[in-house]
């Protein structure tokens, strides 16, 4: 590919403010055409983000020939069949997080595309923001030593609006409640950082009468290189903290997950504060990796879909209890669940 041409597939106000306009501001990059299942709605994101064309199915957008990308951003419920769709049409395919509703059909996803030989990546945009790129180095360079041990803490205060205005607790769209939405971000950059997991233990409640999903979350882990540590993720809670410790032989780091806190290391030379501004789109680095992996053929800097998988089986391991298993439509069955 010399030249990419988006196509997206949904595109609400977070798409039009978070990661679209990126998808214009990479070399060699366009949105081209948006699909929404409103007409009218699809001609205003279009316009707002300067594609020549949209579209109301997904049907009429993978026949335009000039769309040879697709950015998925609809519910995890829709992106197995879209993705499906996509790959049939052998268009290059960015996924939002949550990948799929589980593990099975993130896996499902990720071979399909495997086996056609068609891209994929998936939007765990973390990995490519500097500040984490900064922190990964310094990590591997030892700056604290051997990582021993890691405590992470994200503590969301209940917004009701969410549930009376938003799919993210109707579990057939979302796959599962506001840990799953907002825990692939996490957990990924745990990955990224510390290796893939290879022990998990994991309790999840719910607190409310409100909706049967999770909302309190524990977890424990070891890692494929010897850190052990737990996550604990609170979406309910009274105040509001993102806060993630990481232990090492010869000191220590704390950096926050989710927002831009100041990156505080302490060793043997003291304490020493890094601060690193996420960019204004927030997606943008994450985009043109992207971007000039389509271009380049090379793989840089993203989160293919095979990447992605470990975040998807943390996640169903950590809930397999509380649903009863992530294997089947666990989504219709909500009277079998803790």
């Amino acid at each position: 590919m010399d030249n990419i041409k988006w196509g997206f597939i949904g595109c609400g106000k977070v798409v039009e403010k978070k990661s679209g306009p990126a998808f214009n501001t990479a070399n060699n990059s366009s949105i081209y055409a948006v699909m929404r299942r409103n007409l009218d709605n699809a001609k205003v994101s279009a316009e707002k983000l300067g594609a020549q064309k949209w579209y109301d199915n997904v049907d009429d957008l993978l026949k335009d020939n000039e769309v040879n990308a697709v950015y998925i951003a609809t519910p995890p419920g829709l992106h197995l069949k879209q993705a499906i769709k996509c790959c049939q049409a052998k268009k290059a395919t960015y996924i939002e997080k949550p990948f799929a509703r589980n593990y099975k059909e993130a896996l499902e996803i990720t071979e399909m595309f495997e086996k056609a030989g068609v891209p994929l990546y998936i939007a765990h945009y973390r990995r490519a923001l500097p500040k984490f790129v900064k922190i990964k180095r310094l990590l591997e360079e030892g700056i604290i030593g051997k990582i021993c041990e890691v405590d992470f803490r994200l503590n969301r205060k209940y917004n009701k609006e969410e549930i009376l205005n938003t799919w993210l607790y109707n579990t057939e769209l979302s796959g599962g409640g506001k840990f799953y939405d907002i825990a692939p971000h996490s957990i990924d950059i745990m990955v990224y950082l510390f290796g893939k997991f290879t022990k998990i233990n994991g309790i999840a409640t719910n607190n409310s009468k409100e909706y049967n999903v999770e909302d309190v979350v524990v977890m424990s882990f070891e890692t494929e290189n010897g850190v052990i540590g737990t996550a604990n993720f609170n979406s309910i809670a009274f105040d509001k903290k993102d806060k993630i410790l990481v232990y090492g032989t010869n000191g220590t780091m704390e950096f926050s997950m989710h927002g831009n806190d100041d990156i505080v290391i302490k060793n043997e030379n003291g304490e020493e504060k890094l601060h690193i501004d996420n960019p204004d789109i927030i997606q943008e680095d994450m985009v043109h990796e992207v971007v000039d992996s389509l271009i380049t053929g090379k793989h840089l800097n993203t989160c293919s879909g095979r990447e992605a998988l470990e975040t998807y089986r943390i996640i169903d391991e950590v809930l397999n209890d509380y649903y009863h298993g992530r294997e089947d439509e666990f989504w219709k069955r909500e009277n079998t669940w803790n």
